[in-house]
């Protein structure tokens, strides 16, 4: 009781929050009040206010395309296939079909299972419970009965696992998709740390020694990278980092060696991209009116470099600094299978190939989730630092 009270104040304040801000905006309270004006009318509140909203609809409707192409690839009748068996009776058959439709949310029409899907989505507190079903014997009539046990309440309900092939069965996606995440965090946060260490001081020596050796060298091994398919540039590392260098081949949770491969190969390849940016941006600030000013007030060329260019041409690049430490959540799902890395990447591939469409279907929701929240991030983050955006009234 005490999570589903705390669940919907929390909702009630942000809505009320919203609803307060857009009064105060419109002078509908506290129309004079300068404070209140200054905090609540805010323009910077007010457009991420509007980004969210926006963000709300796209995921709304990625929602919506997720839910009929998972039933248009796979309808509860081929589901309830795995009950056919010549030694059960057909009625028990029914039975059990009927049961695991309530179940996993595939009874009644489709308008039904449509809003209880959003609402299975949606955050809000629900009750969760599991279900066994057997037969029982009532006054010599035997029925299919389900048994209701270990409830709790959670946020989101992205359905359970259900594959061919009987693994993990019963497991809700959210405490599966929990527990592969933190593996690929792990490892995406430290590529991401690396490719930030090498592609920003790469990309400023391209810049500062524009079309000399070290320029040349840098733009011929993006280019080498930009040809090469990704898996084969991946293959390329991995027997650099495992045949020459002899790091494992597969990772391992107690084993911090084995984590390298995939760090290093995520951390170098996206170094590359970031490097080109920075040198791309900074090279169009060489001819800048400000650059001109400061060369003639005999500023030195490393000043000029990085207090005056490098600080504008950053500014375009901040924007996915949300993208990439949200990235590292979804991880890779070349890198995690060739690793054997049992992280969020490498789930999709074994839900496809084991047809576990409720994973699939969460794994779907939660890359469109986070891809939505980054784009958020990375417009807001850009509004706050870079100066030539303002907000009018």
């Amino acid at each position: 009781m005490a999570t589903f009270i705390i669940g919907y104040a929390l909702i009630f304040l942000v809505v009320a929050f919203i609803v307060f801000s857009v009064l105060v905006k419109k002078k509908v309270l506290f129309g004079h009040t300068i404070a209140m004006q200054r905090i609540f009318a805010n323009p910077l509140l007010h457009y991420s206010i509007r980004r969210i909203l926006s963000s709300l609809i796209s995921i709304a409707l990625a929602m919506l395309v997720t839910f009929f192409l998972i039933r248009i690839a796979k309808s509860p009748e081929q589901m309830c296939s795995r009950f056919n068996d010549i030694h059960t009776p057909p009625e028990v058959i029914a039975l059990k079909c009927q049961s695991f439709k309530e179940s996993m949310g595939l009874s009644g029409s489709i308008l039904e299972q449509l809003v209880r899907f959003f609402y299975s989505v949606i955050p809000f507190p629900k009750l969760i419970c599991n279900t066994s079903f057997d037969l029982v014997t009532i006054d010599g009539v035997t029925t299919y009965k389900g048994f209701i046990s270990d409830c709790r309440t959670i946020i989101f309900d992205l359905g359970r696992i259900y594959d061919l092939n009987g693994v993990d069965n019963g497991t809700l996606v959210t405490d599966y998709m929990l527990s592969r995440m933190g593996i690929s965090f792990k490892i995406g946060i430290f590529a991401v740390i690396l490719e930030l260490a090498l592609g920003y001081p790469f990309g400023i020596l391209m810049a500062k020694y524009q079309n000399g050796w070290f320029d040349r060298i840098g733009k011929g091994y993006i280019m080498i990278i930009d040809a090469i398919p990704g898996v084969a540039y991946y293959y390329i590392w991995m027997a650099l980092l495992c045949n020459l260098i002899k790091l494992p081949y597969v990772y391992e949770a107690d084993n911090v060696l084995s984590y390298l491969p995939a760090i290093i190969t995520m951390g170098v390849t996206g170094a590359s991209g970031i490097g080109l940016w920075v040198r791309r941006y900074m090279v169009d600030e060489f001819n800048a009116d400000y650059v001109k000013f400061a060369r003639s007030k005999g500023l030195s060329e490393n000043r000029i470099m990085t207090v005056h260019i490098l600080r504008n041409a950053v500014v375009p690049l901040v924007r996915t600094f949300p993208s990439a430490v949200i990235g590292a959540l979804m991880g890779s799902y070349y890198l995690e299978n060739m690793y054997a890395i049992n992280g969020i990447g490498r789930a999709l591939i074994i839900a496809n190939d084991s047809n576990n469409v409720w994973l699939i279907q969460g794994l779907i929701l939660f890359t469109a989730f986070l891809s939505v929240i980054s784009y958020l991030l990375g417009d807001i983050v850009t509004a706050l630092v870079d100066p030539r955006i303002s907000f009018t009234n």
